[in-house]
């Protein structure tokens, strides 16, 4: 069953724990459990996991979708990769407490991690909504 749609001001974050993401196989030194946690723990955030994004070479990925008020103001659904520690995972936490996309600008910690969109997503939307 789906998750209901987040709240007027609250941002969605799609976690990828598919084939690379959140595997300890491929990132031994990162607590895939706390991330997820961390998270979900976080005001703000209604948290979706789900499988591979095609993001594999920028594992782990997460996409923040803005909140309504974010969309309003010309926010933007944001990929972000190679989110490997407690600490970028709290960068994410405090964007999106600060409003998120559209709302705030992330944090100088987060610019570096802002990448297109997986494989798979890119190929399935038209050119012009990216």
């Amino acid at each position: 069953m789906p998750s209901p749609a987040p709240t007027a001001g609250t941002c969605r974050v799609v976690l990828c724990r598919g084939c690379c993401c959140g595997t300890p196989d491929k990132h031994p030194d990162t607590d895939h459990r706390l991330q997820a946690d961390q998270l979900r723990a976080a005001a703000g955030i209604d948290l979706m996991v789900t499988g591979c994004l095609g993001n594999c070479e920028r594992s782990n990925t997460l996409v923040v979708l803005p909140s309504a008020a974010g969309r309003a103001a010309g926010g933007r659904v944001t990929w972000l990769g190679r989110i490997l520690d407690a600490t970028l995972t709290q960068a994410v936490a405090d964007w999106i407490a600060a409003g998120g996309p559209g709302l705030a600008d992330p944090p100088k910690e987060l610019v570096a991690h802002v990448q297109p969109p997986g494989r798979r997503i890119a190929a399935a939307e038209p050119a012009d909504a990216r």
